[in-house]
């Protein structure tokens, strides 16, 4: 798929911009601070309604304005798309599609992009939160009847966790929370098992031969390779039942899949205690790689990629490794503080970007 072109207002630090893409490689330069990351931001929202980086849509808003706006036209298999994602403080995320209006989830079923930067050392370092989110984000993408259970998950969720809190009875909601909570737990549990092979092959080629593991580490009480939805639903029911007085007195649901984690392991150490930011940065690219593997077989195209200062810290082994496994791509949007690796540079379309302003510089 591809982006070609943006028309972005009162996002991040850009207050009008409309700017024109090309096929293949895209690559923006600029200062710290210009607005590199903020452009790859926007591109990905317009993409699938939402930051890959995570953050709520009030941290978008431009200083001092109430609404932003993304508007683009997207190809997929040479079918042109116009999409567009607004935002007004206090409110809701407006979708529409050929000026239709469309839930977030409609974006996920038409478009993928796979997004890796500074930020996915926190896959391995940062909190089970951050994990989730990296499952969540990239699942949903892989299938879309997980993006369908999660948010009936986290709907009924939100509900009973505003029963614990008024002291109303909560285990109305308890059914909907075990049936789609273990059809997560499954789903997730698959998921992790293809990704950890996935991306085993690529760790140890960028690394040079260390080794890499990943286990689902699942909050009910259940093997993670559990594969039969019976039996993790049992175990949800018996967890419920157990912790029933510890949710009435903590007035929140302490049961259930988001509470999950991924348990990832180095050179046989826990990676979150043990490893180094190396090992970490390597790690995230061997887990980007295989997602956008795992997207480009699922979907049966090329998901977009964006790529933000990714080659800052690798050495040209690396370098090298990593160009080889996102090989393939439609459109690449790249940004760097010097010149990008070479099988990179070759037809490369290059952009300035200054304080919020872009400029076209071949």
């Amino acid at each position: 798929m591809q982006v070609r072109s943006v028309t972005i207002t009162s996002f991040r630090n850009f207050e009008a911009l409309t700017q024109q893409f090309a096929p293949g490689v895209n690559v923006f330069f600029g200062a710290n601070g210009s607005g590199k990351t903020n452009l790859l931001e926007a591109i990905y929202a317009l993409c699938l309604g939402r930051s890959q980086r995570g953050v709520a849509d009030t941290v978008l808003l431009r200083d001092g304005a109430e609404v932003y706006r993304l508007a683009g036209e997207l190809t997929t298999d040479s079918r042109s798309t116009h999409v567009a994602v607004a935002y007004q403080k206090g409110g809701r995320r407006k979708i529409t599609i050929d000026e239709v209006p469309v839930r977030p989830a409609e974006l996920f079923e038409r478009f993928c992009a796979v997004a890796a930067g500074p930020e996915d050392s926190a896959i391995l370092s940062g909190a089970p939160s951050q994990r989730r989110l990296f499952l969540d984000l990239h699942l949903s993408q892989h299938s879309q009847t997980y993006l369908k259970e999660l948010v009936a998950y986290q709907r009924a969720l939100a509900q009973k966790n505003a029963a614990l809190k008024g002291r109303m009875d909560a285990s109305l909601f308890d059914d909907q929370l075990i049936d789609y909570g273990s059809a997560i737990t499954l789903r997730r549990a698959a998921f992790v098992r293809e990704l950890r092979e996935a991306s085993r092959p690529y760790y140890r080629d960028i690394s040079q031969g260390e080794a890499f593991d990943m286990q689902y580490s699942p909050e009910l009480e259940t093997d993670p390779e559990c594969d039969d939805i019976a039996i993790i639903k049992a175990a949800f029911v018996e967890q419920l039942e157990r912790n029933r007085d510890r949710e009435m007195y903590q007035k929140t649901a302490v049961v259930g899949p988001h509470r999950d984690d991924l348990a990832i392991s180095i050179a046989g150490f826990p990676a979150r205690t043990h490893g180094s930011q190396g090992q970490w940065r390597t790690a995230a690219v061997a887990l980007k790689l295989a997602i956008y593997r795992m997207l480009t077989d699922k979907r049966r195209m090329a998901p977009l990629l964006v790529l933000d200062e990714i080659f800052a810290e690798l050495d040209d082994y690396r370098t090298s490794a990593l160009i080889s496994g996102f090989s393939g791509f439609e459109q690449l949007f790249l940004t760097t503080a010097v010149e990008p690796p070479e099988p990179l540079r070759t037809n490369a379309t290059r952009f300035k970007i200054t304080a919020g302003r872009v400029e076209r510089i071949g």
